[in-house]
C-alpha cells in the first residue's frame, strides 16, 4: 500500500487546490435519474494494431470516453440527478509492475503514475461533464479484478478533489456491491468476477432488505465480461455492458470480438427504466 500512497501524490501533485465549487444548472424534472453506464474502461492498457487491430493508449482511452459521455450527456433529459457507474477494471493494471491483482501481466502504455494521473482526471472531466448538466451527481466506482486496489484510491482521490463540492456524492468503494435507491427504482451495481449473475436477485434481497421491500423495478449493472446480456431473474433485471476500450494483443488472439458502446440509461421514480441512449465507438470518434 505504501506503493499506492505514493504514487497517489507524485500522481496529483500538479492538481492540488484547483477544483472551484460551480453553479448548478437548472433541472426539469426530479422524477428521473441519468445514469451514466461505462462497462471496463480499462485506461492504460496498450494496443498495437499490427497485434491487435488497433492502435490503442491512454490518449485515445480519454478521449473515447470524453466523447461518448459528451454526447450522451447532450441527449440525456435535465434529470435533477444523475449517476456515473464506473463498472469496475477502469484502470488496466494494478502497480508499478504493470499487472492486474492477481499479478497477470498485461500491455501498460506509458508508467504507472502517469496513467494513475490521467485515469483520475478523465474522471474528474466526465464528473464536470455531468455536472454541467444535472444538479447532482453520485459516482459508483466497483473494484474489479484488474485494479482492486487502484478501485479504492480513485474514490478516495475523488473524494478529496471534490469535498468542497456539496453536488458530487462519492460512494465509499468498500466492498464488491453498490446500491442506489430512486423513489421504486432500486439500482445495483458490481463488476461482475466474484459471482454467478444468477445469485444478484438473492443478494440484493439480502444486502438491502428494506430498499428490496420498497421498490418494484431493481436493476443490476455489471462489467467483466466486455459483452452485451441481460437477463430477467425472480425480482431484478441483470445487464452486463461492453467496454469502449480496444482489444489487447491477449483478447485479440484469444478470439474476443464484441462490440463497442456506453449508455445513458434513464430512470423513473415510479416506472423504472423509460429511455435509453446508445453511443457507440464509431460515434463518439465521430464527435472528436
Amino acid at each position: 500500500m505504501s506503493q499506492i500512497r505514493e504514487a497517489i501524490v507524485e500522481a496529483m501533485e500538479d492538481y492540488r487546490g484547483v477544483y472551484r465549487v460551480r453553479k448548478a444548472p437548472t433541472s426539469d424534472t426530479s422524477d428521473l435519474l441519468a445514469c451514466y453506464v461505462m462497462g471496463d474502461p480499462h485506461i492504460g492498457c496498450y494496443a498495437h494494431a499490427e497485434e491487435a487491430g488497433e492502435n490503442f493508449d491512454v490518449k485515445i482511452a480519454r478521449e473515447d470516453l470524453l466523447n461518448a459521455t459528451s454526447r450522451l450527456v447532450s441527449v440525456a433529459p435535465k434529470t435533477d440527478h444523475a449517476l456515473i457507474a464506473n463498472l469496475g477494471d477502469f484502470f488496466h493494471a494494478d502497480n508499478r509492475g504493470n499487472t492486474t491483482t492477481r499479478g497477470t501481466p498485461v500491455d501498460v502504455d506509458t508508467r504507472w503514475p502517469q496513467v494513475l494521473q490521467a485515469g483520475c482526471m478523465l474522471m474528474v472531466d466526465l464528473i464536470t461533464l455531468a455536472l454541467s448538466k444535472h444538479p447532482r451527481v453520485s459516482v459508483v466506482n466497483c473494484i474489479g479484478n484488474h485494479d482492486d486496489h487502484t478501485s479504492v484510491m480513485l474514490s478516495a482521490f475523488l473524494a478529496a478533489y471534490f469535498h468542497a463540492e456539496p453536488r458530487v456524492e462519492v460512494l465509499p468503494t468498500t466492498n464488491k456491491f453498490h446500491y442506489l435507491q430512486h423513489g421504486k427504482t432500486l439500482i445495483a451495481c458490481t463488476h461482475g468476477d466474484t459471482i454467478k449473475l444468477q445469485s444478484l436477485s438473492e443478494i440484493m434481497a439480502s444486502d438491502q432488505p428494506e430498499m428490496w421491500a420498497q421498490s418494484q423495478h431493481r436493476y443490476w449493472y455489471t462489467g467483466h465480461i466486455h459483452h452485451t446480456t441481460r437477463q430477467e431473474l425472480r425480482g431484478s433485471v441483470v445487464e452486463s455492458f461492453r467496454t469502449l476500450a480496444a482489444k489487447d494483443a491477449w483478447h485479440m488472439n484469444s478470439g474476443y470480438r464484441s462490440g463497442r458502446d456506453m449508455y445513458c440509461i434513464v430512470h423513473d421514480k415510479e416506472f423504472g427504466e423509460v429511455e435509453r441512449h446508445r453511443c457507440d465507438i464509431r460515434r463518439a470518434r465521430a464527435n472528436g
